[in-house]
């Protein structure tokens, strides 16, 4: 009677102890359900962006203000800044970016220099996304729709 009573507290012991989650501090990383999470969107990507911003403009007063470079720079973004107009010229025909953040007055002629094909790049207006704090929502849906219209003409052709 006592041996009953002694296996079957053992195995009351046992059961016990085993159903909880006995992890060490860094072990839970290690189960393959269980990563590390980060901050990032799921369906964000990194993008090249072109900042079109004169020397003497407000746009770049706005983007030392509230430091846009390092924004974008800390979200993944790659950002190439540019003073003048034959240097964004030249850049847009040699390289290929994601958007193009110029000022508000600047946006149509940008966009006539960017031009209407579906790998051009999106062009946004710098001032009115700084002001409304949506830069970087901006540039990410920017982002996806150019995508999506690439896979598109991919598609079609």
């Amino acid at each position: 009677m006592t041996t009953r009573l002694r296996v079957g507290a053992l195995i009351f012991v046992l059961g016990i102890g085993t159903t909880g989650d006995l992890l060490a501090c860094g072990d839970k990383f290690l189960l393959g359900s269980r990563g590390t999470r980060y901050q990032r969107p799921k369906n964000a990507r990194a993008a090249s962006v072109l900042i079109y911003a004169e020397p003497d403009s407000d746009v770049q007063a706005t983007l030392k203000k509230n430091k846009v470079e390092s924004l974008l720079k800390l979200e993944g973004h790659r950002a190439t800044v540019v003073q003048t107009y034959e240097q964004l010229s030249a850049i847009l025909s040699s390289g290929r970016y994601d958007v193009v953040l110029a000022a508000d007055s600047m946006t149509t002629r940008v966009q006539k220099l960017v031009g209407a094909v579906p790998q051009a790049a999106a062009v946004l207006a710098v001032d009115t996304l700084v002001k409304s704090h949506g830069i970087l929502q901006a540039i990410d849906k920017a982002v996806a729709e150019r995508d999506q219209n690439l896979k598109k003409t991919a598609h079609s052709s």
